[in-house]
């Protein structure tokens, strides 16, 4: 599998062959395999807890990797406990194993055969353990931090930085979110303020509409002017002391009135002139009679006009 995933790809295999509830390990790669070592974590903590060591400054290495490398070919390694026995080949440890005690000759050649090493290449008698120094650092160290480790530290920081790239323009997008809002409640805290003020003008302004809408109903019940405002008019255009009112019949915006002269005689052209130039008449005709002293007026009042709004 490609590089970027093997490292992920090996955290989660190691606990499917792992028996331990919690596994500790240490991996190399080498030319695309990875050679694990693994261990019962668990058991490591209380271990380091029982003389004081802080898990998280201590590093673990596997005791194989404290060794000095082989160029090719098998070896018996004496350990602090035990013996291991391995196989390395162009400078890579390919596989090893370990025994509590020296294998005899069956569990050496069954290691061997493990290996698919040749017939003829096979040892047939178990080697001596050579005891060797421990080095200061791990001798696959190198191969260690290019693999598994390392692989996922920049894996790690890969994440962190494409974390922080995403932070950076969500923040800001939230930071114009958050002031957009708060200009918001602000306008909304304004207005609500502006609102309780105007509250009584605008009560004011709806019952003056109300008032208004009412007078206009009730001149639409009575189109017409006032009778007494249509008698000051008449009685206007009269010559003073000239004439009276004898009769007076309005309906439906027909006006009927019946004058009695005193007197000298009242010009018929003159009073309908006049009459019309009063305003709120209209089509005034005289109607003859035979009493010189009595004239007879019919006329049409106008409508008087609406009132307006204020």
């Amino acid at each position: 599998m490609p590089d970027s995933a093997r490292t992920q790809a090996l955290l989660l295999q190691i606990p499917q062959f792992s028996p331990y509830p919690a596994t500790g390990h240490y991996a190399v790669w080498q030319n695309g395999r990875a050679l694990v070592w693994y261990w019962d974590q668990d058991a490591l903590l209380r271990s380091m807890a029982e003389v004081g060591l802080a898990s998280r400054r201590v590093p673990v290495w596997p005791e194989s990797v404290l060794y000095a490398p082989l160029n090719a070919g098998l070896r018996l390694v004496k350990n602090l406990h035990g013996v291991e026995g391995q196989w390395w080949q162009d400078g890579h440890l390919l596989q090893c194993r370990w025994w509590p005690a020296p294998p005899d000759a069956q569990e050496w050649l069954a290691f061997q055969r493990d290996l698919g090493l040749a017939l003829e290449a096979r040892q047939l008698e178990v080697p001596p353990a050579q005891s060797l120094d421990l080095q200061a650092a791990p001798t696959l160290r190198s191969a260690a931090s290019a693999g598994l480790a390392g692989g996922w530290r920049d894996e790690r920081l890969a994440y962190a930085l494409g974390t922080l790239l995403l932070f950076v323009p969500t923040a800001w997008i939230g930071a114009g979110t958050l002031k957009t809002q708060l200009a918001l409640q602000d306008v909304r805290t304004t207005s609500s303020a502006v609102e309780l003020k105007a509250r009584p003008l605008l009560e004011a302004r709806n019952q003056a509409l109300r008032i208004a809408s009412r007078n206009q109903a009730l001149v639409a019940l009575d189109p017409y002017p006032d009778p007494l405002d249509l008698m000051a008019r008449i009685t206007g255009a009269l010559p003073k002391g000239g004439a009276y009112l004898k009769e007076w019949d309005f309906q439906d915006g027909k006006l009927k009135v019946v004058l009695v002269t005193q007197g000298n005689t009242l010009s018929s052209s003159a009073l309908v002139s006049a009459l019309q130039l009063a305003g709120g008449f209209d089509n005034v005709q005289i109607v003859p009679g035979t009493d010189p002293k009595v004239m007879v007026i019919n006329m049409n009042v106008l409508r008087a006009p609406a009132p307006a709004h204020v």
